[in-house]
Formats: C-alpha cells, sequence, structure tokens
C-alpha cells in the first residue's frame, strides 16, 4: 500500500509543469502585489507604499520598447508582470570634430589718391606752420610721406621747393636745427632734385663750417643727382655746349683781327703799288680800309669777313699763322651745324620723353602729362614708351581698368617687354585676377632672368594662394613662393630687408614689385629735329648772309678758309713785302731792288747796319732811335694786347698756337660768366650760381695771370 502510494506521488511530480519553478521564483510579494493592482494603495498607517529604486541613468539612454497595457487585475487574483527584455545599450556616437577654416587674405587694395589729396595735406601743413602747432606739422609731413609711399611717386618736387623756401626762412631767423629738419623732408619727397641737395650741403657748411668731409658728400651726392637727371643734366649740358661754341667764335675773331692788325700795314703797302705814282699812299690807304669796311656796311655776316680779313693779309703770315686761322674759320662755319646738333642732343622740355618721365615718376606734374599722352593715343601717334608710362601712371592712382587698357594697347605695339609684363600683372593682381597674372610674372622673367621683380611677385601670389587652398595643395604652393623668394632675394639682395605691407591692408604698391624703366629706353623720345633745326638756321644767319644756309655754305666756307692758307704759300713768288726785323718796315722788293728775295731787313736797315761805313753817324743814330720807338711800341701793343684778351699778345708776337689755346679758354670761362644764368632754364632750379661763377672766374683769372707771365718773359728773352 506504502509503495502504490510512493508511485503515485512520484507520477505527480512528473506531470508538474518545467516553468513552475520559475513562476514560483518569480512570484511578487504581497507589497508588489498591492503596489501592481493599486501603486497609490494606503498601506493603512496613513502613509503611501514606497517606490521602486530609481533605475540607473544608463538604462534610460536606452531605447526600450512600451509596455503593453494592463488589463486590470480580478478580484482577489494575483497578477503577475511579464518579465522585462534585456535591451543591451547602444554604443555612443563620437562627437564630430568641427575644424575652422584658414582665414583667406585680404583682397588687394588700391589706392584713391589724387593730386588733390596732396595738395590738402601741404596746405594743413601751412597752416599748422602759421600758428607754430608742431604736433600738426609733424603729423602733416608724415602723411605727405606715407602718400608718397602709396602711390610710388619718386619726386614731388613742388612740395620739396615749398619746404626748401620755409627753410631758407628758419635759416635767416637762425633756426638751423629746425632748418635741417625742413631740408631733410624735402630730400625725402624728391630725392631727385639736385635744389634739395644742394640747400642741405649749404646747411651742414653753416652749422658746422669745420665739418668738410660731411659738407662735401652732401655736395657730390647734389652733383651726382643733376648727373643722373635728363630734366636737370641736358639743360646744363647745353649751357656748356653754348659756352664752347661762343669761345670757338670768340677765339676765331680774335685770331684773324689781331693778325689782320699785325700785318695791314704790309697788306696796303702793297695795294698803293696798284695805284699811279701821284696818288699818295694815305689815299691808297684809306681807300684800301674803305673797301675793307664795305662787307660789314653791308650787313653779309661775321664768317664772309673774316674770310675776308684773312685774305687780305693771308700773303703775309706765317705758315702756323694761317692754318691756326683756316682752322678757326672752318669751325667758325660748322657753327650752325655744331649748335643745331647740340640742341638736338640736349634737348628735353617739351618732348614726349619729359612727358614719359613726368609720368615714371608719378608727381603733382605728371596729370598735365596723362592728358597730353592721352590725345596722342586718341590720334594713334603715341609710342610705346608713352603707353606704357601712362598705364603705370594709372595703375599706381587706383585707375586700374585704365591702366589694364592701356598695357594692352602697349603691348600691341611691342610684346615681351619684361617690365611691362610684370606691371600689366601687378594690375590684374589688383583687379582680381592673380591666375592671370602668372603667366605674365613667368615670361617677364624668361624674358629678363635678371630682374628680380617678376620673381618677387609671383612669390606674393603663392603666397596668398596658398591660404585659399585646400591642404593637399598648402604645402605645393608654400613651396613655389619659398623657390620664387630665394630665387628674388639672389638677384636683388636688397629684397632680404624689405617689409610686406600689413595684412589687413595690403595695398598693391607696396605688395608687389615694379621695375623701374631706365632712361636711355626712353630717351630717344626726345626728339628734338625741329629745334635743332630752328637754331641751326638762326645761327647760320646771323654768322652770314652772303653764303649759302646749310651743308652747301659750310662746304663754301671750309672749301675758302683752305684755299687762303694754301694762297699765302705763294706769297714769296708774288713778291709780296714783309715785316723788316729792326725798325718794321715794309721789305719790298718793288720799292728797293737791291734787296735780296729772303731778306729780312728793309733798305734802311741794311744801309745802316749793314754798311756802316757808308752811314754818317746821325743817320745811325736816327735810325736806331726809330727802331727803340718801334720796340718799345711793339711791345706795349703786346702788352695792350695780352691784357685785353689772354693770348692775343702771343699771336701779335708769333706764337698762334699757344695765343690761340690761351684765346680759347680765356673766352670760354669769360662765356660762362656772361652765361651763368643759362640758356636753357629747369623748372625747379638747377645748380647754384656759385657752382658756376667760382670755377669760371679762377679759370680766368688762372689763364690770365698764366698768359700775362709768359708774355712777359718771352718779351724780356727777346729784349
Amino acid at each position: 500500500m506504502l509503495r502504490s502510494f510512493l508511485g503515485l506521488c512520484c507520477c505527480l511530480v512528473l506531470l508538474v509543469p518545467a516553468r513552475a519553478p520559475a513562476l514560483m521564483q518569480d512570484a511578487p510579494t504581497r507589497i508588489q502585489e498591492t503596489y501592481l493592482e493599486d501603486p497609490e494603495a494606503d498601506t493603512g498607517d496613513g502613509s503611501l507604499i514606497q517606490d521602486e529604486p530609481e533605475p540607473d541613468p544608463e538604462e534610460e539612454l536606452a531605447d526600450e520598447p512600451e509596455p503593453e497595457p494592463r488589463r486590470p487585475a480580478a478580484k482577489g487574483r494575483v497578477v503577475t508582470p511579464p518579465p522585462k527584455p534585456v535591451v543591451p545599450a547602444a554604443p555612443l556616437e563620437p562627437e564630430p570634430v568641427v575644424v575652422a577654416p584658414r582665414p583667406g587674405p585680404t583682397p588687394v587694395m588700391a589706392p584713391k589718391v589724387v593730386d588733390a589729396d596732396l595738395l590738402a595735406v601741404w596746405e594743413r601743413w601751412k597752416q599748422a606752420r602759421a600758428r607754430n602747432d608742431k604736433a600738426a606739422a609733424q603729423s602733416a609731413q608724415q602723411e605727405l610721406l606715407k602718400l608718397r609711399e602709396e602711390i610710388l611717386a619718386t619726386d614731388l618736387e613742388p612740395l620739396s621747393v615749398g619746404f626748401l623756401r620755409e627753410a631758407e626762412v628758419r635759416r635767416r631767423a637762425g633756426d638751423l636745427t629746425g632748418t635741417l629738419a625742413l631740408l631733410d623732408v624735402a630730400v625725402t619727397l624728391s630725392p631727385g632734385l639736385p635744389a634739395a641737395h644742394f640747400a642741405r650741403a649749404e646747411a651742414y657748411v653753416v652749422e658746422d663750417p669745420l665739418n668738410v668731409p660731411r659738407a662735401l658728400g652732401a655736395w657730390k651726392t647734389a652733383l651726382v643727382t643733376l648727373a643722373k637727371d635728363a630734366r636737370y643734366r641736358r639743360p646744363a649740358l647745353t649751357d656748356l655746349g653754348a659756352a664752347v661754341l661762343a669761345a670757338w667764335a670768340a677765339t676765331a675773331v680774335a685770331v684773324v683781327v689781331v693778325l689782320f692788325l699785325r700785318r695791314i700795314r704790309y697788306a696796303l703797302h702793297d695795294f698803293h703799288h696798284l695805284f699811279p705814282r701821284a696818288v699818295a699812299r694815305w689815299q691808297s690807304a684809306l681807300l684800301g680800309l674803305l673797301l675793307l669796311a664795305l662787307p660789314a656796311v653791308l650787313g653779309v655776316g661775321l664768317v664772309p669777313q673774316l674770310l675776308l680779313l684773312l685774305a687780305v693779309v693771308t700773303l703775309y703770315l706765317g705758315r702756323a699763322e694761317r692754318w691756326v686761322a683756316a682752322v678757326l674759320l672752318v669751325g667758325l662755319g660748322l657753327l650752325p651745324l655744331a649748335a643745331g646738333a647740340l640742341v638736338r642732343f640736349t634737348v628735353f622740355a617739351g618732348t614726349p620723353a619729359e612727358d614719359v618721365y613726368l609720368l615714371e615718376r608719378g608727381g603733382l606734374s605728371a596729370d598735365g602729362a596723362a592728358a597730353r599722352v592721352r590725345a596722342r593715343a586718341e590720334a594713334r601717334t603715341a609710342r610705346f614708351q608713352e603707353l606704357g608710362a601712362l598705364a603705370f601712371y594709372e595703375s599706381r592712382r587706383g585707375l586700374l581698368e585704365e591702366a589694364r587698357a592701356d598695357f594692352k594697347a602697349a603691348s600691341a605695339l611691342r610684346g615681351g617687354d619684361a617690365r611691362l609684363l610684370t606691371r600689366f600683372g601687378n594690375v590684374l593682381v589688383g583687379l582680381g585676377d592673380p591666375e592671370g597674372a602668372l603667366p605674365l610674372y613667368n615670361q617677364a622673367a624668361q624674358a629678363d632672368p635678371r630682374m628680380a621683380a617678376p620673381h618677387y611677385n609671383l612669390a606674393q601670389v603663392y603666397r596668398r594662394r596658398a591660404r585659399q587652398v585646400s591642404d593637399e595643395l598648402l604645402s605645393k604652393e608654400l613651396e613655389r613662393a619659398t623657390s620664387a623668394s630665394a630665387t628674388a632675394q639672389s638677384l636683388d639682395d636688397s629684397l632680404l630687408r624689405r617689409e610686406p605691407p600689413p595684412e589687413d591692408r595690403p595695398l598693391l604698391n607696396l605688395l608687389l614689385l615694379s621695375p623701374q624703366v631706365p632712361e636711355r629706353d626712353w630717351m630717344e623720345l626726345a626728339d628734338g629735329k625741329a629745334e635743332g633745326a630752328r637754331v641751326e638756321a638762326q645761327v647760320g644767319r646771323w654768322l652770314s648772309h652772303a653764303l649759302p644756309q646749310g651743308p652747301v655754305g659750310w662746304a663754301l666756307t671750309a672749301g675758302l678758309a683752305a684755299l687762303l692758307a694754301l694762297l699765302g704759300e705763294a706769297g714769296s713768288r708774288l713778291k709780296a713785302s714783309r715785316d723788316c726785323d729792326r725798325c718794321g718796315r715794309a721789305v719790298c722788293q718793288r720799292c728797293d731792288k737791291d734787296l735780296g728775295v729772303g731778306s729780312t731787313l728793309c733798305g734802311q736797315c741794311v744801309h745802316v747796319y749793314a754798311r756802316k761805313s757808308q752811314v754818317p753817324k746821325e743817320v745811325r743814330s736816327r735810325k736806331q732811335l726809330e727802331v727803340d720807338r718801334h720796340q718799345a711800341w711793339t711791345k706795349r701793343v703786346t702788352y695792350v694786347l695780352g691784357g685785353l684778351v689772354s693770348g692775343a699778345g702771343h699771336i701779335r708776337r708769333g706764337l698762334p698756337v699757344r695765343g690761340a689755346v690761351y684765346a680759347f679758354l680765356f673766352s670760354f670761362s669769360l662765356a660762362a660768366l656772361v652765361l651763368h644764368r643759362g640758356l636753357v632754364r629747369t623748372p625747379y632750379g638747377d645748380a647754384p650760381l656759385y657752382l658756376k661763377l667760382v670755377p669760371a672766374a679762377l679759370v680766368l683769372l688762372f689763364v690770365y695771370l698764366l698768359t700775362l707771365r709768359g708774355l712777359h718773359r718771352h718779351q724780356r728773352g727777346e729784349a
């Protein structure tokens, strides 16, 4: 019986479901049941049933499915909630890293400065100086210098002249410190103005006369500046050439006149033989002088008159005297040609070259030059240099569209110019087209490998472009910039010290380099053909009215002078008289048949000195007195001529070459003194007068004293 009961229990155990343990294990407690049936049920003691512990925050982040709505449990029935499914927590995604973009470069700025802006600052400076406001005046000075740099103006001459005048007022008032400060500003504004450098040199002497090296250095700088600037060098060459031509003309006149005065006595003696014996010598001499004065009365000109004087006395001159006079007359005949050539070589004012000069400097006078060049461009007569300078001026003043059009017009006239390509590229950068500027810079570098500007500008463009490209291309752009910069610095080591403009204000004129055009490239525009022809005609009319003008007249003058020199060689054959070595009377074979062909003494001197036994003592004494008077008079005349014109005394004594050289130096220094104001005036002053007067006066004094000393020694030696 017991065994049957145990077997029945085992069977019942086997019939129990497999999840029963679990249900029994998860069976809710009494508190849970009550909370599930009524979460807000009272415990009987007035307090609510406590909630379950708050879930972990990480579990709240997990997406859990909403529980199915529960049906209300039947009364007296235990409701068992279903188990919560375990959902694995999703991994947290990392926050994205935001990379701030690199700031792009500030757009290139083109200056918008006109002449009115510069003049307004100048007026502000004058007002500040008038009320003695040093701070405002200093501020205006600094602004002027800043504006000059921004527009790349090499010289602002009118403003510098204003500072020079104010400095002169300060110097007269005894304020040397203020004077030097103003002169420094004038030199900084216009480094190419010689007057500013000369004024500073003078101020250095006044401030410290013992500091000779400083003053000499300033004078040297001033002279070098004058020599390098065509606007001041060419007028100086004109004055120098005019003094040389005037000295040549004066020397020719002096030599011919002295030789004529010395030998006219013997020419009139032979002229008397052309008349009957009844005609007195004074009558024939007077008639001869009247005939010689006839060309001067008729106004035939200087050259025909001198040729006539030389023709009259050529038979009575020595060989050296004839040829010296002939060479001087040949040069005098060519003087119109030389004057015209001088003008054509030195003319500058009023030519297209001056317009290019003003545009390249970009100062206050360039606006008028730009208008003239534009007018020639509209008439299609402007040349490459003019259009290039006009475009460069417009680019520096911010007129980039006009500059681009003019650069294109200049490129059509001459392509491949390295300077033009570089400047054109700068304009494109200013217009926001750096990609268009890069090939122009590369072409310029190939056209002139020695120019540093295109390489430097390439480096600037690459650096600015590196701030806009992606990270993958950044290193490549920087490498290009470094390579171009190194090439530029190897070509021009001054670029190592060049400071680029600030990043927030990249001015076009300061960011990029614009190569300067050398003077030789546009000096050919200084065409002075018309001026040279006009001067040539004027000088030709002044020198000769009887001879034809032009090459025919020059050839005729040269031919006549050479013919007269050759004619003098026939003097002995024509039995021309000569002067007596003792008394100066004419040695004439027609008057005294007994004289030999080569006799140097007249008939009286031959009898007195060669045949002493046949001449009474009284006659010999009178002749000796005549000889002494003649020699004394000759010395006095020689001293007088030497005192009037250096070298004239030597010519009178028979030293034509030495006398002509002395006469030329004397005439040159005298012409420099007379023409010290100059034939051509520069707009802003040239060299000071003392630099012209002092050297000319020293040369004049030296030559004058030297010739008198030499003449005195020569006279004593002959005595």
